[in-house]
């Protein structure tokens, strides 16, 4: 399959090197300038499960990839804020057998992409695997994972296309699993990012450390009834225990890493993700009439520390 991965940050890493080592043709679009001098010069370069690994594959800016042959996928791995300029810039790959992919943490990219993508070639899922870029030339990939995928309408193309990438992500060794809901998944995999990213970004924690404490229990249930409550409105129905069940696994699976958002603000002093986490369940909470305290708190409370922290895009 020829795929184009947007957004070579440590997932972004993560897929296109495995991709790329089943046989795949993967080409790399990345629009940070100190990234793509690395993916250029040096490689994409990881240290993938106590292996180092070097992998020279086609790298470009967003304006400067190719667009013939043609593309079979558009994977998008990128920040929540890159997300509707990149998308916008790489219109041109977007040919009449191409489908695109968001497996990005964050709920309701399907609507920004549904502005450059019709919704019948637009796939939409998430990811549990991770990964930790630790300079702009290497990226740590470590600790188990998996992915889900699906269609976001029944046409028969679409739903064939979307197992057809679970066959490929599946000889890559990602282990995706095909979904009838998509968008149910997204929201639940809010709930992870919503609890563990957002508070071990606020505590300066991982995630084992945040499961130690006491409180942990409480704060996770609340927030992921939030979830719910929003969830509920867009008629998904998010069975809640399950959910908190699911973020608590993590303390064990994948207790040692720092979330995402933990290594943006805390680690590289960028921006967060929070307005397309909490920030999405508040805003859409107090349109739809939801009380969404914990959530509101939250994202307020990132935004400072962002702020006290002079948070900036080096990109």
């Amino acid at each position: 399959m020829r795929i184009a991965v947007a957004g070579v940050g440590g997932m972004g890493t993560r897929f296109a090197l495995k991709l790329a080592q089943a046989g795949n043709d993967v080409t790399l679009v990345e629009t940070w300038s100190a990234r793509l001098a690395a993916l250029k010069t040096q490689g994409l370069q990881a240290k993938l499960d106590g292996q180092e690994v070097t992998m020279q594959l086609p790298a470009y800016a967003p304006d400067e990839v190719p667009a013939t042959p043609g593309f079979d996928l558009v994977l998008f791995l990128t920040k929540s804020m890159q997300l509707a300029d990149l998308a916008r810039t790489l219109q041109p790959l977007y040919g009449p057998q191409t489908y695109v992919l968001c497996l990005m943490n964050g709920i309701g990219h399907e609507q920004t992409l549904g502005k450059y993508v019709p919704q019948e070639r637009l796939l939409l899922g998430n990811t549990m695997w991770t990964a930790q870029m630790a300079r702009p030339d290497h990226v740590l990939l470590q600790d188990d994972g998996s992915c889900e995928l699906g269609s976001l309408t029944a046409d028969p193309a679409q739903v064939q296309m979307a197992q057809t990438v679970v066959d490929v992500f599946n000889q890559a060794g990602l282990k995706p699993r095909l979904l009838d809901d998509p968008r149910y998944s997204v929201f639940r995999k809010g709930c992870v990012n919503g609890t563990l990213n957002t508070l071990c970004t606020l505590l300066e924690c991982n995630v084992a450390e945040f499961g130690q404490t006491t409180p942990a229990h409480a704060l996770v249930e609340a927030i992921v009834k939030e979830f719910a409550a929003v969830g509920a409105k867009q008629g998904l129905h998010l069975d809640v225990a399950e959910a908190v069940a699911h973020v608590e696994s993590c303390y064990t699976v994948i207790g040692e890493h720092y979330p995402s958002m933990y290594q943006d603000l805390v680690v590289n002093n960028r921006p967060t993700e929070i307005d397309y986490i909490n920030g999405y369940v508040a805003r859409h909470g107090q349109a739809a009439g939801v009380a969404t305290p914990y959530c509101q708190m939250l994202t307020a409370q990132v935004h400072v520390k962002e702020q006290l922290r002079h948070a900036h895009n080096d990109q």
